[in-house]
């Protein structure tokens, strides 16, 4: 996944994902793992991620509850090198609180989360960066990331004699101070096709379209048109997302026979 948030405005995000999970049935029991690298790019900071997933999944009612954490390192750096103070009464052009060369820390960082599917709903909480990580910058530059809290949920309606399925949904993240709001509706056409229509609380409107293809290749694409005052300054938000689904074979056993002609 590759987001370009607030085309046109000087230092936006610029925010790449590259991961891989699956579900996994060891022991009789239902698990999943995963891998995640992000690589976060906005205004003079660097945030590259690395995070490993573990959840247990649990039958619960008609639906399953999956439970899981993720643990991993944040690296941060923080590029002073073009940071430029004007010279006036109020800002001092050799401030030494901010760094003029680049400097860089990393962290352990933390998150945990679950997720319940039922037969036609979803709902799911999570926490990230759980105890506020502090990189190792050098002592006179403070900075930590703040933990932020997510919270989803939907509805599936099955339109099954006009091939279509309706999804509204709803998102929601607090976190350093501020929250964001996402009411979304998807409509997907024979498991194949899908677009959505998602207003972000005094932000955005999203539009966003994609595919599922049989030999388990989707894509998607979406773009952000901007509402609040950035739209002055930038052209919208874009987002592109590739994945592939194969089937590992990992839980079958091999069948092996031994030849009486070799003892």
């Amino acid at each position: 996944m590759n987001r370009n948030q607030w085309t046109g405005l000087e230092g936006a995000p610029v925010t790449t994902v590259a991961g891989a999970d699956a579900a996994l049935n060891l022991f009789g029991k239902k698990f999943g793992v995963g891998l995640e690298v992000m690589n976060d790019d906005i205004g003079f900071f660097n945030n590259l991620m690395i995070r490993l997933s573990f959840a247990r999944r649990y039958l619960l009612g008609e639906g399953e509850l999956g439970i899981g954490i993720s643990t991993g390192i944040l690296s941060q750096s923080f590029d002073g090198s073009g940071v430029v103070i004007p010279e006036s009464d109020y800002h001092d052009p050799n401030d030494p609180q901010i760094p003029t060369e680049k400097i860089s820390g990393f962290t352990p960082d933390f998150g945990l989360g679950a997720f319940y599917q039922g037969p036609n709903w979803y709902a799911g909480a999570g926490i990230q960066h759980l105890f506020a990580p502090e990189p190792n910058f050098q002592d006179e530059f403070y900075v930590y990331v703040h933990r932020s809290l997510f919270l989803t949920g939907g509805y599936l309606i099955n339109l099954e004699e006009r091939n279509f399925d309706l999804e509204p949904s709803i998102f929601f993240r607090q976190g350093g101070g501020s929250w964001q709001a996402d009411l979304n509706v998807n409509l997907h056409f024979r498991e194949k096709y899908w677009a959505g229509l998602t207003y972000r609380y005094q932000d955005a409107v999203v539009l966003l379209a994609g595919l599922n293809l049989k030999n388990g290749i989707r894509a998607g694409y979406s773009y952000d048109i901007t509402i609040s005052k950035l739209s002055n300054s930038s052209s919208g938000s874009h987002e592109i997302m590739i994945g592939y689904s194969f089937d590992l074979n990992i839980n079958k056993k091999k069948k092996r026979y031994k030849s009486v002609r070799f003892l």
